[in-house]
Formats: structure tokens, C-alpha cells, sequence
């Protein structure tokens, strides 16, 4: 599992449709290219790749002709110079989410991966009230706007991915139903 948790922080596309893939599980490549707005070789290059990993699987089940699929939870650890940190459907989806929100680009670009990781830490500190939004720009040291802004993202996507990860608390009672629909994930009806 190491080399898939490895391989998904290193392509946020393909850590955006590993994500997207497990909150819909069973589903089709085609519903997730719709979702995405990817171009169907890409797609079914992203699906291969993940089952290549051992974190997809394509099922002997069908939709309209088309071929469910379905993703496992990844989860494997990644060590900095502070610490060593859980990757798990959570820290995936946040760096996924890079490519598709501005804030999360932004910061990523900016402060790198260690800081965003980080900022995981201190949103998940903030939402079980161990934390202020401005406390936890300072212990990221980036200006309060940055740590703001970020830590709204990270909250979102920790409403929406954390009842799949079984390595993070699940804290979607812990963020407002507004900010789950607003993540830049979709899950379908």
C-alpha cells in the first residue's frame, strides 16, 4: 500500500479521481468522467493506474453496458522532519483537491506539501475545538488570511472523506452541511 499512498501524493489528478472514485463506489468510469470533466482516455488511463495499485478494482457488475468500479480505502504513512503523518482518504483528497481549488492550489504552491499536510492536523485540531482559525495560522506560521482560508477548504473535505477513511475520525458531524456541499468533491444520490 506504501507505493500507492506514494504514487497518489505525487499526481494530485490522479489523487482527485482516487478520491472521487471511492466516495461513489460502485461506479462507472463514465459517471466519474462526467463528475470530473476528464476526457474518457484519461479517465480510463487514472482507473487502470488504480487498479494497477491494488486501490481499484473493475467489478463483473454493470451499469447501462458500462463496467462498475470500485476503490479502497488507501492508507500508509509518510515521514517530514516533524513528524511522521497517517496518508489516508483524507490527506489524499486534500492534496486531489490542489487541482480544482484555488485556495488549496494557492497555499500548496506557496507554503508546499508539509505545510498543507500540516494544516490537515490543525483543521482536524480546529473542528474538535482545540484550535481558532488564527491559532492555527500561527501554528503553521502563515499569515491568518492563508491559514483561514486553507483550514475552510480542509474542513469541507474532511466533512465529505472522513466516513470513508477508516485511519481519521469520521467528522462530518463536526462541519455545517453547507460547507460539505460546498467541496469540491460530489457524491451521487
Amino acid at each position: 500500500m506504501f507505493f500507492a499512498v506514494q504514487r497518489l501524493l505525487t499526481d494530485a489528478d490522479l489523487a482527485y479521481f482516487y478520491t472521487d472514485l471511492l466516495l461513489n463506489s460502485p461506479t462507472t468510469v463514465k459517471r466519474a468522467m462526467d463528475r470530473q470533466g476528464i476526457v474518457k482516455s484519461t479517465a480510463y488511463k487514472y482507473a487502470n493506474e488504480l487498479a494497477e495499485l491494488g486501490v481499484a478494482e473493475e467489478l463483473d457488475e454493470y451499469e447501462d453496458g458500462a463496467a462498475l468500479w470500485t476503490a479502497e480505502p488507501a492508507v500508509g504513512t509518510w515521514e517530514t522532519e516533524a513528524a511522521e503523518l497517517v496518508v489516508s482518504p483524507v490527506v489524499i483528497a486534500v492534496y486531489g483537491a490542489s487541482t480544482v481549488d484555488d485556495d488549496l492550489e494557492y497555499f500548496l504552491e506557496r507554503y508546499g506539501e508539509a505545510t498543507l499536510l500540516h494544516a490537515i492536523v490543525e483543521t482536524d485540531a480546529y473542528l474538535q475545538g482545540e484550535q481558532t482559525r488564527r491559532g492555527l495560522a500561527t501554528a503553521l506560521d502563515v499569515p491568518s488570511a492563508a491559514g483561514i482560508a486553507v483550514s475552510q477548504a480542509i474542513e469541507a473535505i474532511i466533512g465529505r472523506v472522513s466516513p470513508v477513511d477508516p485511519a481519521f475520525p469520521d467528522r462530518s458531524g463536526d462541519v455545517h452541511v453547507r460547507a460539505i456541499d460546498d467541496a469540491p468533491y460530489t457524491v451521487d444520490a
